[in-house]
């Protein structure tokens, strides 16, 4: 046997029981959830209480956006939010009954997003989001559903 024929042996047998290990036991599986992290719906509702107790997102056609919300261990609360809502158009973004965080405004296409930041100590372990408009008429209301440490 040449030696090229060994070597080509050697890489096919090596080849062969990395997939047969790999076969057996699968890939990795996935890392666990970060448990700071919170997902909640952003619903077309007009009102709600401080807290969006009577929000639900089980209606998908009424589901606008998403809030992804990571409590962190320095004192800071971070928050993403993505929506699909009215085109061009600014949308106020409040930490309810606290404050505004800030502002989002949507693309041709009624697309937009934002980042904004606050104080844990701003919120209790129930809280929630809402966003609109300057002026918004009824319709045009987004309550988030709650958000639960």
């Amino acid at each position: 046997m040449s030696t090229v024929s060994q070597f080509l042996a050697a890489v096919f047998i090596a080849f062969s029981l990395t997939n047969a290990a790999v076969a057996q036991y699968g890939p990795p599986p996935p890392p666990p959830p970060d448990p700071n992290l919170r997902e909640v719906s952003l619903v077309r509702q007009d009102q709600s209480d401080c807290q969006n107790g009577n929000v639900t997102d089980r209606d998908p056609s009424l589901v606008a956006g998403t809030a992804w919300v990571v409590r962190g261990s320095d004192g800071r609360t971070q928050v993403k939010v993505a929506i699909s809502a009215k085109p061009n158009t600014t949308y106020h973004f409040f930490l309810k009954c606290v404050r505004i965080l800030g502002d989002i405004k949507t693309w041709d296409e009624g697309e937009g997003q934002g980042e904004f930041t606050f104080s844990n100590s701003e919120a209790g372990n129930v809280f929630a989001f809402d966003m609109y408009p300057e002026g918004a008429p009824p319709g045009n209301k987004y309550q988030s559903v709650q958000v639960k440490y």
